[in-house]
C-alpha cells in the first residue's frame, strides 16, 4: 500500500500516529512492512488457514459482536436438516456428484425455504458464481419467517455450523500450514479483536495479491466473514477495503466491466432466462427486503437508458436484445478459449495482460492465436507488441513472421487529457475537468465508443435483420461538445431521469425515485443522485461535502 496507494496510505500513518496499531501480513517485506508495527510473514496462498484460523479463535473465545451479529447477519437461521458439512462428509458437502465433480446444493437452503423444490440441475445452475449479481439469489418464499434461534445455540444455525466447520483451524495448524508461529498468530487474533466491537472497530484492506489467486474470492469471503463476526461492516472504521492497481477501478466495477454483471451490479441474463419475469425471478421476490426488493426498477430504468422509446412493456422493455451468458466468460476462461482457437477477436481497453495478469506465457499465447487484437492504451505496451518482442519469441513459441495475430493500436487520452470521475475505495465519485488537449491521434474512451457506435449503426442502416435491432435501437443522443459527447451529459444519463416530464427529463434525486413502469431511465441504479437537482453532485468541492458517494 505504501508503494501502490500513497495518497491512501498517508491516512494509515495519520491513523498510526494517533495510536491505531498498523499490521501487515504479507510474505514479503515491502514499505509497508517497514513503516507497520508489525509485519507477519506468512506462505504464499496460505492466507486461508490464516483467516479460518482467526475466525476459530472468534468463535472458540466467544468474541463476536452478539448483538450486532443476531441482528445483521444470518448467523441465527437454521439450515436443512440434510445438509452436511465437509466434517461430516469426510472434506465435501452434501450433494457432490463423483460423475460430474459438482455440487446440487438443494439441501444447502434455509429450512422451510425450499421445500424439497426444483434441485438437480435447476438447483446447480442457480449456484453458479456467474448467475446472480451482487444482490444474490431470491429466497424461495420470499424473506419471510425464515427459522431461526437468536441464542445461536441450535445445532443447525449459521452460527454452530460455522464453528465446527472452523474448529480445527487452530494456531498449531496456522503454524503448520502458514508458517506463522503459533505465538504470533495469536498475537495477530487478538489485536484483531481487542480492536472491534460496541466500542471500537478494525479495518482489513488487502489488494491484487488476494484478487489474483485462483482462490481469490474465498481469501475476500473469509475475511467478510471475520469482519461481520467482530461487528465490523458498516460502521465508521470497519470494512473491507480493495485496494486496486489503478484508479477508478472501483468505478469500473460499479458500472461495470465484469462480463456476467450488467451496471450497480445487476446480474446478467442467462440464456435460460427468457422473460424479464424469468429475469426478476431469479434475483428478487415480492417479499423480500432491502435494496434488491426494487431490483425491477433498476432493471427497467436500465433498459429504458440503453433503448429509449424502442424499450416498452409490450415487448418487455427490450430484455430480448441484452446478450446472454452460459457458463464462464472471465479473463482466465476465455484465455484458454483463445488458445483453443475458439475467440477470434480480443479488445484490451487499459489493460496489459501479457505482463500484468497471472499466468503470462497463456496470455501472449492466447493472443498470438487470435484473427485480431485491439489495444487501447496511453503508449505502445507488451500486449501491443508481443509478437515480435515477447519471451516466447526467443523460444520460437512466437513466430514474428508466421504470427497470425492482426494487432490494431489506438492511443488513448490520459485522465488529465478528457473530462469524467474517478471512483475509489470509499465509493466517493470526484469529478475531474479536462486540462489540456490529448496529442495526435490519442483520444478519450467516450470518443472511442460514441463513434464506434456510431459507425456501426450507419453500417447497418436499413438492416431489416433482427438480430441488428440491438444496435440500430440504441439511445445514442447525448450533448455533444465539438466531437465528443459531454461526460457531464452522460453522468446525468448514468444519474437517471424521469420521462414523463419532456424529452431532456428531470434528474432524479435519487434511486428511490426509480420505477418499474417505464417512467424512468437510468444508467446505473446505484449512482442515482449523482446529478441531483440538476447539479454534478461529484464536482462539489466544499471541504463537508466533498465529490458524491452512493448508496
Amino acid at each position: 500500500m505504501a508503494e501502490a496507494h500513497p495518497v491512501g496510505f498517508q491516512w494509515v500513518i495519520e491513523a498510526k500516529a494517533r495510536g491505531t496499531e498498523v499490521i501487515h501480513i504479507d510474505p514479503r517485506f515491502t514499505r509497508t512492512s517497514a513503516l507497520a508495527d508489525r509485519h507477519v510473514a506468512l506462505r504464499a496462498g496460505s492466507d486461508i488457514a490464516f483467516l479460518g484460523g482467526v475466525i476459530n479463535y472468534i468463535l472458540s473465545n466467544g468474541l463476536d459482536f452478539r448483538e450486532y451479529v443476531t441482528a445483521y447477519t444470518n448467523a441465527s437461521f437454521l439450515v436443512d436438516e440434510n445438509y452436511r458439512d465437509t466434517e461430516d462428509l469426510d472434506g465435501l458437502f452434501s450433494g457432490y456428484d463423483p460423475d460430474t465433480a459438482s455440487y446440487d446444493p438443494a439441501t444447502w437452503h434455509y429450512e422451510s425455504t425450499h421445500h424439497g423444490g426444483r434441485g438437480g440441475a435447476d438447483d446447480k445452475q442457480r449456484a453458479a458464481p456467474d448467475q446472480l449479481g451482487s444482490g444474490g439469489p431470491a429466497v424461495e418464499g420470499g424473506a419471510g419467517p425464515i427459522p431461526a434461534d437468536p441464542t445461536l445455540q441450535h445445532p443447525r444455525c449459521v452460527y454452530q455450523i460455522l464453528k465446527r466447520h472452523y474448529a480445527r483451524y487452530t494456531p498449531e495448524m496456522v503454524e503448520r500450514v502458514c508458517g506463522v508461529p503459533a505465538d504470533t498468530f495469536l498475537q495477530v487474533a487478538r489485536a484483531w479483536t481487542e480492536n472491534s466491537g460496541r466500542e471500537r472497530t478494525t479495518a482489513l484492506v488487502y489488494s491484487v495479491g488476494w484478487t489474483q489467486h485462483t482462490m481469490g474470492a474465498q481469501f475476500i469471503r473469509a475475511g467478510s466473514i471475520i469482519q461481520l463476526l467482530l461487528g465490523n461492516i458498516g460502521r465508521p472504521g470497519g470494512g473491507v477495503f480493495a485496494l486496486r492497481g489503478h484508479a477508478s477501478i472501483q468505478g469500473s466495477t460499479d458500472v461495470p466491466t465484469l462480463f456476467n454483471l450488467l451496471p450497480g451490479y445487476l446480474a446478467m441474463p442467462h440464456a435460460g432466462q427468457a422473460t424479464l419475469a424469468d429475469y426478476l425471478d431469479r434475483i428478487k421476490s415480492q417479499n423480500q427486503k432491502g435494496f434488491w426488493h426494487n431490483a425491477d426498477a433498476y432493471m427497467v430504468s436500465l433498459l429504458k437508458e440503453y433503448w429509449g422509446e424502442h424499450a416498452t412493456a409490450d415487448n418487455d422493455y427490450c430484455f430480448d436484445y441484452l446478450p446472454r451468458i452460459n457458463g464462464d466468460h472471465g479473463t482466465y476462461r476465455t484465455v484458454m478459449d483463445m488458445v483453443d482457437g475458439t475467440v477470434f477477436g480480443y479488445f484490451l481497453l487499459g489493460q496489459n495482460p501479457a505482463v500484468g495478469s497471472a499466468h503470462g506465457r497463456l496470455q501472449r499465447l492466447g493472443m498470438a492465436n487470435l484473427d485480431w487484437l485491439v489495444v487501447r492504451d496511453l503508449v505502445m505496451i507488451e500486449s501491443a507488441t508481443f509478437w515480435k518482442d515477447a519471451p516466447e519469441v526467443e523460444t520460437g513459441e512466437i513466430t514474428p513472421q508466421t504470427c497470425r495475430t492482426e494487432v490494431f493500436f489506438f492511443p488513448a487520452a490520459s485522465h488529465v487529457e478528457k473530462a469524467g470521475t474517478f471512483t475509489q475505495t470509499q465509493r466517493m465519485l470526484q469529478w475531474r475537468e479536462k486540462a489540456v488537449d490529448p496529442p495526435g491521434d490519442a483520444r478519450s474512451e467516450l470518443w472511442f465508443f460514441y463513434h464506434l457506435g456510431r459507425r456501426l449503426r450507419d453500417k447497418l442502416g436499413g438492416s431489416t435483420d433482427e438480430r441488428d435491432r440491438p444496435l440500430l435501437d440504441l439511445f445514442w443522443d447525448y450533448a455533444m461538445e465539438g466531437d465528443e459527447p459531454s461526460g457531464e451529459d452522460v453522468l446525468r444519463r448514468i444519474n437517471g431521469i424521469d420521462l414523463t416530464t419532456g424529452r431532456a427529463g428531470r434528474a432524479l434525486n435519487g434511486y428511490t425515485e426509480l420505477k418499474a413502469d417505464g417512467s424512468t431511465a437510468c444508467g446505473c441504479w446505484i449512482y442515482s443522485g449523482v446529478y441531483a437537482d440538476e447539479v454534478n453532485q461529484a464536482a462539489r468541492r466544499d471541504t463537508s461535502q466533498w465529490g458524491w458517494t452512493w448508496p
